[in-house]
């Protein structure tokens, strides 16, 4: 499951966000820069006025990262009872001495280390970061005017970024000018959280005053792509109409939601667009086959389960399909028992 992080920086934006039903509100001043910090005062009102009913994040501000400073505004921040402090990894200074000044603080203590795309970062921090007991880590931009996310980093480099954050068991965010836009294709990597401030305030302007419609818009975006709504959802890809409604009958029949393309290409963009427990693809199809669709979505570090169907005449066929990427094969006529079985297993 992925959450909404919304960033607020006042008691009334932060009521807000609670109505919206967000899973976690940020406390930053956006005026201060890329992570700018709220007095301690202000926190810790909001933390009181929330009561509990939401998680609650705060960062320390943009500060050099010199051991002894960031260790006292961590204490400091930490003091106003919130559940996470946010640590923004700036260029330059002391990384390693300021991660090990922090390794002494208590580990009830949740530290969440945010990392800048758009600075020449090294992962390996991670590994440094989980020893000295961090909770999570977040990747985000220092610069908004670049643009979001997305278009500052290779989609490999924040496939490889989640993956190293999910196997060392930290809490995993991205951010950084999130659009709506970019949802459907950053809940493919499956982060616990998407972090948005600009695309919540009128006019996309992340120092301007929130918008409840566009807060809902992203949230009932992130919940709809959630993994929990692709339970009984099947995407089919054939080139024949006759083969498609044979197979959606008979998911139908049995629960299932199903959307259908024509082509591996079709069957894409219905991919980067929804979420889907399974996809169903025929091997043969013109404009772009089984083969060069599952082969695509693969470089994307994509993870959906993938069937592939044909008659398999060639018993090389299956082999060479599941080396191409795919995770189970059909054969045609395909069984409707054998189908479901399929869909069944976790």
């Amino acid at each position: 499951m992925t959450g909404m992080l919304a960033s607020v920086n006042s008691v009334e934006e932060a009521l807000q966000a609670l109505s919206a039903n967000v899973d976690i509100i940020d406390l930053k001043q956006p005026s201060l820069g890329a992570l700018g910090a709220l007095e301690t005062d202000l926190v810790k009102s909001i933390v009181d006025e929330i009561n509990g009913r939401c998680p609650v994040s705060a960062t320390v501000g943009d500060l050099p990262m010199q051991p002894g400073i960031v260790y006292r505004a961590v204490k400091a921040m930490a003091e106003t009872g919130v559940d996470y402090v946010k640590i923004g990894f700036f260029p330059g200074d002391d990384w390693q001495g300021t991660i090990e000044k922090l390794a002494t603080l208590p580990r009830t203590m949740n530290l969440i280390a945010v990392l800048f795309a758009d600075t020449q970062l090294d992962f390996a921090v991670v590994d440094s970061l989980k020893d000295a007991g961090f909770k999570g880590v977040m990747l985000d931009t220092m610069n908004k005017k670049n643009g979001p996310l997305t278009q500052v980093m290779a989609k490999t480099d924040i496939a490889q970024f989640v993956r190293l954050a999910k196997d060392r068991s930290l809490l995993c965010g991205l951010a950084g000018s999130l659009r709506l836009d970019d949802i459907a294709e950053l809940m493919l990597y499956q982060p616990d959280y998407l972090g948005f401030r600009g695309a919540l305030c009128l006019e996309h302007n992340r120092t301007a005053q929130l918008s409840r419609s566009s807060m809902m818009q992203i949230k009932q975006a992130i919940d709809y792509q959630n993994p929990l709504q692709a339970e009984k959802h099947i995407l089919i890809a054939d080139d024949s109409e006759i083969n498609r409604l044979i197979l959606a009958n008979m998911l139908e029949l049995n629960g299932y939601t199903v959307d259908a393309a024509a082509d591996g290409a079709e069957a894409l963009q219905f991919i980067s667009k929804n979420h889907y427990q399974m996809a169903l693809i025929d091997l043969s199809m013109p404009i772009m086959s089984g083969l060069e669709m599952i082969k695509i979505l693969r470089s994307q570090h994509n993870p959906l389960k993938v069937a592939a169907i044909s008659t398999f005449a060639d018993s090389k066929q299956k082999t060479e399909a599941l080396a191409a990427g795919f995770d189970y094969c059909l054969t045609r006529p395909v069984d409707e028992a054998q189908l479901i079985a399929m869909l069944n297993l976790r």
